[in-house]
Order: structure tokens, then C-alpha cells, then sequence
């Protein structure tokens, strides 16, 4: 079996395939490795009133600090995390960008991105939830955007 790996800044995402000259028990085991690793960490467990939710990461905004509490906040609510951002950055799919130092955002949950007084802000879809942006991390979140 061949491995090849092609690194580079032109890919919007990562892609993984796989050539074969037929579909044997190797072939399927590959496969279903590969689908639990993308599936690991699709769930993460939020508190909210002495209560634990499993969340979906595909309902959630966005990730924030506050009093050194991470919250993970969806449409409506704002549920605590038991993770630090850092973690959070090295688990978390693609589609979740760090922002600023105290928040990473769901690319894929965006409406606008817009200009400010005070800075860069950015409005999700069905929800009356923004969070500024970092000048620093703009310019990524333009290139995911596009």
C-alpha cells in the first residue's frame, strides 16, 4: 500500500482518497477507520442549570471565554464547556477557526462579516448572536469565507 501525502496553503479543506483496483476487506476497513476518526469528536457535552446536554458541533456558533469559563453557545442558549480554547482548537474540525484570543466560530454558521467603529463583527445565521473579530485572525477568516 502506497501513502501519499500533498500539503498545501491552496486547499480550502483536507481530502483523503483512496485508489484501489478492487473493494476487498482492506479496502472496508480503511474506510471505516477513516469514518470513526472524522466521527470522534462530533458530540461535546454542554451544562446548562446543573444539567449536561450533548451537543451536535454542527448547532454551535461559536466557542468563548468568559471569567475563565469556555462557553459554547448556540442559537438560543450558552452552554459551559469542560475544555480550554487550546484544546478545543486541536479537536474541532475544519470548519472552526480561532477568531480572537477568546473565541473560535463555526465557519459554516456565518451570515456577514462587517466593518465597525470598533471592529470587525460577525453575524450568524438565525440567531441575534455576534462576536468581534481580531485584525490578526481577519485575514483567515476572509480566505475560509471565500
Amino acid at each position: 500500500m502506497k501513502i501519499k501525502v500533498d500539503i498545501s496553503s491552496k486547499y480550502a479543506e483536507k481530502e483523503i482518497v483512496i485508489k484501489s483496483p478492487a473493494e476487498d476487506d482492506e479496502l472496508k476497513a480503511i474506510i471505516a477507520k477513516i469514518k470513526n476518526i472524522e466521527n470522534k469528536f462530533s458530540q461535546i457535552n454542554g451544562y446548562f442549570n446543573e444539567t449536561v446536554y450533548s451537543l451536535s458541533l454542527k448547532d454551535i456558533l461559536f466557542f468563548e471565554t468568559n471569567d475563565r469559563n469556555v462557553y459554547a453557545h448556540t442559537n438560543k442558549n450558552a452552554f459551559l464547556i469542560h475544555y480550554r480554547l487550546y484544546e478545543l482548537e486541536d479537536k474541532l474540525p475544519d470548519n472552526f477557526l480561532r477568531v480572537s484570543k477568546s473565541s473560535i466560530l463555526n465557519v459554516e454558521e456565518i451570515s456577514s462579516l462587517s466593518r465597525s467603529v470598533t471592529g470587525n463583527l460577525v453575524q450568524f445565521k438565525d440567531s441575534y448572536k455576534t462576536i468581534y473579530i481580531s485584525r490578526r485572525f481577519l485575514k483567515e477568516l476572509k480566505n475560509r469565507l471565500n
